[in-house]
Protein backbone atom coordinates (compact mmCIF):
# COMPACT_ATOMS: atom_id res chain seq x y z
CA UNK A 1 0.00 0.00 0.00
CA UNK A 2 1.05 3.28 -1.02
CA UNK A 3 1.43 5.55 2.00
CA UNK A 4 0.30 9.56 1.56
CA UNK A 5 3.84 10.39 2.31
CA UNK A 6 5.22 8.58 -0.75
CA UNK A 7 2.51 8.85 -2.95
CA UNK A 8 2.55 12.79 -2.67
CA UNK A 9 6.07 13.95 -1.80
CA UNK A 10 6.06 15.16 -5.42
CA UNK A 11 2.75 16.73 -5.66
CA UNK A 12 2.07 20.39 -5.73
CA UNK A 13 1.03 22.33 -2.72
CA UNK A 14 -2.45 22.09 -2.10
CA UNK A 15 -3.34 25.72 -3.32
CA UNK A 16 -1.22 25.13 -6.59
CA UNK A 17 -2.78 22.19 -7.33
CA UNK A 18 -6.12 23.06 -7.52
CA UNK A 19 -5.58 26.28 -9.22
CA UNK A 20 -3.83 24.45 -12.10
CA UNK A 21 -6.83 21.63 -12.01
CA UNK A 22 -9.29 24.93 -12.57
CA UNK A 23 -7.08 26.23 -15.13
CA UNK A 24 -6.48 23.25 -17.22
CA UNK A 25 -9.88 21.00 -16.46
CA UNK A 26 -11.21 20.96 -19.77
CA UNK A 27 -7.82 20.16 -21.42
CA UNK A 28 -6.65 17.44 -19.53
CA UNK A 29 -7.82 13.43 -20.16
CA UNK A 30 -11.03 11.91 -18.36
CA UNK A 31 -8.42 9.70 -16.05
CA UNK A 32 -5.99 12.47 -15.27
CA UNK A 33 -8.80 14.89 -14.18
CA UNK A 34 -10.17 11.92 -12.56
CA UNK A 35 -7.20 10.94 -10.81
CA UNK A 36 -5.95 14.49 -10.08
CA UNK A 37 -9.39 15.86 -8.32
CA UNK A 38 -9.51 12.49 -6.01
CA UNK A 39 -5.76 12.97 -4.99
CA UNK A 40 -6.71 16.07 -4.31
CA UNK A 41 -9.73 15.20 -2.13
CA UNK A 42 -7.25 12.89 -0.56
CA UNK A 43 -5.37 15.51 0.48
CA UNK A 44 -7.85 17.97 1.56
CA UNK A 45 -9.65 15.29 3.84
CA UNK A 46 -6.54 14.20 5.82
CA UNK A 47 -6.63 15.32 8.92
CA UNK A 48 -10.53 14.77 8.79
CA UNK A 49 -12.26 12.19 11.53
CA UNK A 50 -13.72 9.27 10.34
CA UNK A 51 -17.07 10.80 12.11
CA UNK A 52 -17.10 13.66 9.33
CA UNK A 53 -18.94 12.02 6.81
CA UNK A 54 -19.62 15.65 4.68
CA UNK A 55 -16.03 16.06 4.65
CA UNK A 56 -14.77 12.34 3.26
CA UNK A 57 -17.42 12.13 1.32
CA UNK A 58 -15.56 14.06 -1.33
CA UNK A 59 -12.80 11.73 -1.23
CA UNK A 60 -15.07 8.18 -1.74
CA UNK A 61 -16.99 10.08 -4.62
CA UNK A 62 -13.91 10.73 -6.12
CA UNK A 63 -12.25 7.44 -5.77
CA UNK A 64 -15.12 5.81 -6.45
CA UNK A 65 -15.54 7.56 -9.85
CA UNK A 66 -11.73 7.32 -10.68
CA UNK A 67 -12.86 3.46 -9.77
CA UNK A 68 -15.31 3.20 -12.09
CA UNK A 69 -13.22 4.13 -14.90
CA UNK A 70 -10.49 2.48 -13.96
CA UNK A 71 -13.01 -0.67 -14.11
CA UNK A 72 -14.55 0.35 -17.43
CA UNK A 73 -11.30 1.17 -19.46
CA UNK A 74 -9.20 -1.05 -17.59
CA UNK A 75 -6.70 1.56 -16.91
CA UNK A 76 -5.16 0.70 -13.38
CA UNK A 77 -2.06 1.29 -12.75
CA UNK A 78 -0.88 0.60 -9.44
CA UNK A 79 0.08 -2.66 -8.18
CA UNK A 80 -1.79 -3.42 -5.05
CA UNK A 81 -5.52 -2.71 -4.84
CA UNK A 82 -7.44 -3.93 -7.85
CA UNK A 83 -10.56 -1.39 -8.57
CA UNK A 84 -13.17 -3.91 -9.01
CA UNK A 85 -12.71 -4.84 -5.60
CA UNK A 86 -13.67 -1.33 -4.34
CA UNK A 87 -17.45 -0.35 -3.91
CA UNK A 88 -19.81 1.83 -2.20
CA UNK A 89 -19.44 -0.28 0.71
CA UNK A 90 -15.21 -0.29 0.17
CA UNK A 91 -13.89 1.51 4.06
CA UNK A 92 -12.45 4.92 3.17
CA UNK A 93 -8.77 3.78 3.67
CA UNK A 94 -9.34 1.64 0.66
CA UNK A 95 -10.44 4.10 -1.49
CA UNK A 96 -7.74 6.66 -0.69
CA UNK A 97 -5.06 3.51 -0.91
CA UNK A 98 -6.41 2.86 -4.27
CA UNK A 99 -6.36 6.88 -5.17
CA UNK A 100 -2.81 6.91 -3.13
CA UNK A 101 -1.16 3.90 -5.55
CA UNK A 102 -2.80 5.26 -8.51
CA UNK A 103 -1.37 8.68 -7.81
CA UNK A 104 1.84 7.25 -7.25
CA UNK A 105 2.13 5.48 -10.53
CA UNK A 106 1.16 8.39 -12.56
CA UNK A 107 3.48 10.55 -11.07
CA UNK A 108 6.51 8.68 -11.36
CA UNK A 109 5.79 7.82 -14.71
CA UNK A 110 8.95 7.81 -17.18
Amino acid sequence: MTDRVTAYDTAPDLYEEHQELVRTMAQLPLRERLLRRAALADRETLNAPEADGKALQSIRSAALKLAKHDQTHGTAAGPVVAPVTLGTDSPTTDLRSYVRQEYAAWSFRP
